[in-house]
């Protein structure tokens, strides 16, 4: 935001009677944004650091985003086009419908009290919502892909073996965990590589902070990445 959007937010009539609540209206926040033709995100931040939890701004119950910028459906988007069953429809029947199962669930909101955020310290935010944070942009990609997986590994040993819930999973490292305590043996890496699937993965392209467009994933990360950053 720049100076005079700010001070436009500052003399905004409401705002004193606002400081006492946990949080802002939505519509509010948007309201906010049209006027200044920006998008809700950084409005939104701006007011929550500046008048709402000055003294906690580093807590992580205190930063949550707002719903337009969280994946709430799994639903595919209509505006972007994009259907699973359509980017996929190469794989096996099975290997679909596990897969989509899998990324749906991904999708999910996730309550912030689900135990899962063992690291909720630092300035890289998770973008879907959940209340993660970390002080590692590694550490924050890793998390984004654990809401929108953009690699899916299918275990080829348990496929062979025809287990009724072949190991799936979108993280490298957990892959390789399950082939070293699952299947003792065999070379890692070997049912590593013949376990990917190729996995035509969907993303919003649309930065939540600056409404910039991203061509890719990579480009996704890195470009909001430079957001946190600019922060330090």
């Amino acid at each position: 935001l720049t100076k005079k959007q700010k001070m436009f937010i500052r003399q905004w009539k409401n705002l004193a009677k606002q400081e006492s609540l946990p949080f802002l209206a939505h519509e509010e926040v948007n309201a906010l944004a049209t006027l200044m033709g920006v998008p809700p995100q950084p409005v939104f931040e701006y007011i929550h650091r500046k008048f709402i939890a000055p003294s906690a701004a580093q807590s992580t119950n205190n930063f949550p985003l707002p719903q337009s910028h969280a994946l709430a459906n799994p639903q595919p988007s209509s505006a972007s086009g994009y259907s699973f069953r359509e980017a996929n429809q190469h794989m096996p029947a099975a290997t679909l419908e596990s897969a989509e199962n899998y990324v749906f669930a991904c999708h999910r909101r996730r309550p912030q009290s689900d135990g899962r955020r063992t690291i909720n310290d630092g300035p890289f935010r998770c973008t879907y919502g959940c209340g993660y944070r970390t002080k590692r942009p590694f550490d924050w990609k890793r998390h984004e892909e654990t809401h929108e997986p953009q690699e899916l590994w299918l275990c080829h040993l348990c496929v062979q073996n025809e287990d009724q819930n072949p190991f799936l999973v979108n993280r490298k490292d957990k892959f390789l965990g399950h082939i070293k305590g699952s299947h003792k043996g065999w070379e890692p890496e070997k049912i590593l590589n013949m376990s990917k699937l190729k996995f035509n993965a969907d993303f919003n392209p649309r930065c939540p902070f600056c409404a910039e467009i991203s061509t890719s994933w990579e480009e996704r990360c890195k470009h909001i990445i430079g957001h946190y950053e600019d922060e330090i």
